[in-house]
């Protein structure tokens, strides 16, 4: 046991719960940078299942941003491969 009261077992650097959110499924942005509105039915925001079961439709904006977002993602991929 460290001094610190317990530490992680080799290889390991924290807890799953230390994990960033996923980014909204709708407009890819962080969950604290959504532009998703609020779902009318249910009140939640960046949910694809309102989209589908509660009549939304995906603005322009929320298109643009995943597909800005998307290609970010897969820039760092690439980035991220071994040579």
């Amino acid at each position: 046991m460290s001094k610190f009261g317990w530490s992680y077992p080799p290889g390991c650097s924290g807890t799953p719960f230390d994990e960033p959110d996923p980014p909204c499924d709708i407009c890819g942005r962080d969950t604290d940078e959504c532009i998703c509105p609020p779902c009318k039915s249910c009140e939640e925001i960046g949910n694809p299942s309102c989209y589908a079961n509660h009549g939304m439709f995906r603005t322009e904006a929320q298109i643009k941003s995943l597909a800005t977002e998307s290609a970010k993602w897969a820039a760092d991929a690439k980035r991220m491969e071994p040579d």
